[in-house]
This record gives structure tokens, C-alpha cells and sequence, in this order.
């Protein structure tokens, strides 16, 4: 810790618009690793060289030491000071449970120590009246007969985005490995890095007009009035206990469904055989359409059982249920940093993706699946990620942040469909190259998402191969979603963290 309270430095950094958009949620990810060999403890990712490289790292992210404060305005911003810092947590403790039973479990975190808060889903103080948000936290957890580790991190969404999250990860292995090899040999070379916090290097690609933004998007920014300025308003510490209150009214599990990857080239194959005007699907368009189609069957499905109405998302017990649009909203995550051909934007830590919507008619996503319908889906997914370029974004982005309360308006503007889905794809981030000197993780998974009806699409072990899908869900939905047969159909193994 000392080298990072030495070496930081007085900042002050005004966030912007998608960064205030995500900033309701954490980002936070378990990795689990297995000492297959048994090596012993000053050699299997030794406590003394994690503990150093991830101050070190903090050096690399310095916005993660400091509170969010919003002024006069409503502007959200994060202050950095040398001498109050809001220092990000770490911890590293023992448990008794070992990997092996972790594994079998289906790596349950409820099988963790109770230690620390592990399932803080949302930015806030820690109790009730003063306290701050801590941005940043990492707790390494050694298994029962040091026969693994678990590796829990968690920052604030605001600050960064899965991109800037990997950075982070990314950093933070490489400077273990060096901490190491500099402990045994004592060599002084730790290979710098350097990385772009400051946010006006993103608004740089904003645009001004609004030639490029659809109805939706538009309509989105009609949702503002009393609500959304009282809410910009409200200290970011206000706003996490309200919401984390909001989220103890409704139970969430995890599920995390693994789907082999023949199958899905099976299921693409056939649905494009339903293709329209030469459309080629990818995988995750496929993904997408066979997890929207589940996600609104199983919503609907609790709804019919008893004329019971769905338990409203949290966001719904501030803004409203909303009318009852005879459509479901699919947002994806698009992000700019693949469209705009320059490689300095991989070195930005902040948010550049966007949560773009699809609205689809109901009665095509609650119907049973067939490879026509999921071709109908897949297409509408397909368009909105071809008409999803950087000018796009950039105009969201400006449009959005020109009043202090736009990234508030986007969230009415969604949260007022009853279904309204998310969909967040991480196939392409480096999950599983996290390598602290010891090997790649067993697992990599998501923690609770905020907000139900939310899944991740993520890699699996290169051993395993496959895609896992995690989802957030209520438990009566999570119920049905297991009862679907076609679903159930692409899936090989299915775990739960209730």
C-alpha cells in the first residue's frame, strides 16, 4: 500500500454521460483457480506478491481511490485526494472448503466464508447513514488444503466498463508474475503501462447531430421531468441506498446455463436457413434471440400461473410499470472502441458501450421457437448491430449528456417495458487469460447483476469449449426457465447460486 499512497496524485475527473448511465451497478467477476499440483503456498499465488502487485495496479487506476461527489449541477464527478483517500479494499483469507467440492457444487459461492459482502451488486455506502462508496474492492480467498484460490473483484461500473474491468485484470496478473520474478531475482523492470482516465478523450468521437438515432433512443430522452432531475440530484450515495433497499424487495438467483458450442452452430445453421436479404448471424445474435425467446416465455409463463403479475424490477418501484406495450425490449451492449480503427481507444478505462435497444412484437418472442422465429428475432438483433456504428454512439453519447439528468431519462425510457431484457456479450474479453503465475482460472463468473432478467454471455475453459450463459433472474422465472424444453434442449449442464 505504501508505494500507492506515495505515488498518487490530486485528480478530479467529471464523468460522463454513459458513465452515469451504468453507474446503479457494479462490475464483478469470481475466478477460480485449482492448485492441481499441490505447490505450496509461497509458490501458488503467494499472498505477499498479489497483495503488492494490486497496489501497484492501483497506481495504473488511480480514479479508484477516490469519491464520487455531485455538484451544484447535478454532474457527477470523482475526486481523488492525497490526503483522504477512499482507498479500494483488499483482503486475503483462508477457508476450509476445498476446490474440489467447489467444482462439484457447480462452483456455488454460497459455499464462500461470509467474511465480506461478495454479492454487493450495487455502488453504496455500507450503512445507513454516512459511509462512503468504495469503487473498488478484491478479496483472494485460499481454498481447504491450499488446493485453490478464488479471486473476487468488484469496481464500480461508472469508472469502467468490461473493457477497462480486463485492463484491470490484465494489469494486475502481469505485475503478480513480475512481483514475483523481481522478489526471487531481484529485478527492478515491472514493464509500465500507461492508460487514459481523463474523459474528454471520449468525447472527442461525440456527435452533435441526431440523424443516426432511432425512435427508441429519441423517445428515450422524453422521460425526464421532476423524477429524473430529483433523482440526478440525490448524492450517488443517496441513490445506492435507495436502490439497494429496493433490490432486498426482490429475490434473485443466479443461474448459469452451459450450451456446447456444436449446438449453437447446429441451431445457426438452421436458422439460417430462414435468413432474409443475405443477413449472416453470428453467434451471438443467435445466443440473443434463443435468450430473449426464454427470458419473455418464462416472464409470461409466471404470469399465466395464477393470474400472478410479475414482482416489477426495482427500477419500476421508482419510475412506474409502464404501459403495456405489446412488445419486448432486448438491449445489447455495444461498444465504440471496434468501430472507430484506432488503438488508443483499447487503452481507455471508462465506458464507450452503449445499451442499445431492439423492441420486438410480443407475440413473436413469446411464441415457441422454431428456427424461423429465432431467424426473425436473429435479423432484428443483426440490424440494430449493423446500424450501430460510432456515429451512433458518439450521437447518444452527446444527447444524453447535454442535460444533467439524460442518463437518468435513458433509464425511464426502459424501464417503462415490462419486458425489458439484457443482454451483455463477453465471448471476446480475456476472462480466461488471467494468469497470476500459476495457470489460466477453472471458471470465470459474473456476480449477481443488478437488475433481473439480465444474462451475460460468456466463454468457457479452453478444455471445456462452449459458451455459458449467466442470468439474473427471480426464482419463479429462474423456475420456468428450467421447465423449457427447448432451451433445455441446447444445455448440457445448468447450475444455480440461490
Amino acid at each position: 500500500m505504501d508505494i500507492f499512497i506515495k505515488q498518487i496524485k490530486p485528480l478530479k475527473v467529471y464523468l460522463d454521460s454513459l458513465d452515469e448511465l451504468i453507474a446503479t451497478t457494479n462490475i464483478a467477476f469470481y475466478y477460480w483457480y485449482e492448485n492441481a499440483d499441490r505447490q505450496p503456498l509461497d509458490t501458488f499465488m503467494p499472498a505477499q506478491a498479489m497483495e503488492q502487485a494490486y497496489y501497484r495496479t492501483l497506481c495504473d487506476f488511480p480514479l479508484l481511490s477516490g469519491k464520487l461527489v455531485t455538484d451544484s449541477n447535478g454532474r457527477t464527478f470523482v475526486s481523488v485526494e492525497k490526503d483522504d483517500l477512499n482507498m479500494p479494499a483488499y483482503t486475503d483469507t483462508a477457508c476450509n472448503v476445498e476446490f474440489d467440492l467447489i467444482r462439484k457444487s457447480g462452483f456455488n459461492t454460497k459455499l464462500l466464508p461470509t467474511t465480506f459482502d461478495h454479492a454487493r451488486d450495487v455502488p453504496a455506502p455500507p450503512g445507513l447513514i454516512g459511509g462512503r462508496i468504495r469503487l473498488a474492492e478484491a478479496h483472494v480467498i485460499r481454498l481447504g488444503n491450499n488446493s485453490g484460490v478464488c479471486v473476487f473483484v468488484s469496481i464500480a461500473h461508472c469508472l469502467v466498463d468490461a473493457s477497462g474491468f480486463a485492463l484491470f485484470m490484465k494489469r494486475w496478473a502481469e505485475l503478480a508474475r513480475l512481483t514475483v520474478a523481481q522478489n526471487k531475482n531481484g529485478s527492478e523492470d515491472l514493464c509500465e503501462r500507461r492508460y487514459i482516465h481523463d474523459r474528454s478523450f471520449f468525447s472527442q468521437f461525440w456527435d452533435s447531430g441526431t440523424d443516426r438515432l432511432d425512435f427508441l433512443a429519441r423517445e428515450s430522452m422524453d422521460k425526464g421531468g421532476i423524477v429524473s432531475r430529483w433523482l440526478a440530484w440525490l448524492s450517488p450515495e443517496a441513490r445506492g441506498r435507495m436502490l439497494k433497499f429496493l433490490l432486498t424487495l426482490e429475490r434473485r438467483i443466479n443461474c448459469y446455463f452451459h450450451i456446447p458450442k456444436e449446438k449453437i452452430d447446429a441451431l445457426r445453421a438452421a436458422t439460417q436457413d430462414h435468413s432474409s436479404g443475405g443477413i449472416r448471424y453470428s453467434t451471438n445474435d443467435i445466443l440473443t434471440a434463443a435468450i430473449a425467446s426464454l427470458l419473455v416465455q418464462s416472464m409470461r409463463a409466471v404470469e399465466f400461473d395464477n393470474h400472478k403479475r410479475l414482482l416489477p424490477s426495482a427500477l419500476r418501484y421508482i419510475f412506474g410499470e409502464g404501459d403495456e406495450k405489446k412488445e419486448a425490449l432486448v438491449t445489447f451492449t455495444a461498444s465504440l472502441r471496434p468501430r472507430v480503427g484506432r488503438q488508443d481507444v483499447f487503452d481507455y478505462t471508462g465506458n464507450m458501450a452503449i445499451m442499445r435497444p431492439v423492441g420486438m412484437p410480443l407475440e413473436l418472442v413469446e411464441a415457441d421457437p422454431t428456427p424461423k422465429t429465432l431467424a426473425e428475432i436473429a435479423t432484428g438483433v443483426r440490424e440494430m448491430v449493423n446500424t450501430t456504428d460510432a456515429q451512433y454512439i458518439g450521437q447518444l453519447a452527446h444527447l444524453t449528456n447535454k442535460t444533467s439528468d439524460g442518463y437518468v431519462r435513458v433509464m425511464m425510457g426502459l424501464a417503462s417495458h415490462k419486458y425489458m431484457l439484457a443482454v451483455s456479450n463477453h465471448i471476446s474479453f480475456v476472462h480466461y487469460d488471467i494468469d497470476f503465475g500459476n495457470g489460466i482460472p477453472m471458471c470465470v463468473r459474473p456476480a449477481f447483476l443488478a437488475f433481473p432478467n439480465a444474462a451475460f454471455i460468456m466463454p468457457c475453459h479452453p478444455d471445456r469449449g462452449g459458451y455459458e450463459v449467466a442470468m439474473t433472474l427471480t426464482p419463479r422465472v429462474a423456475d420456468k426457465a428450467v421447465q423449457n424444453e427447448y432451451w433445455m434442449g441446447l444445455v448440457d449442464k445448468h447450475d444455480y447460486d440461490v
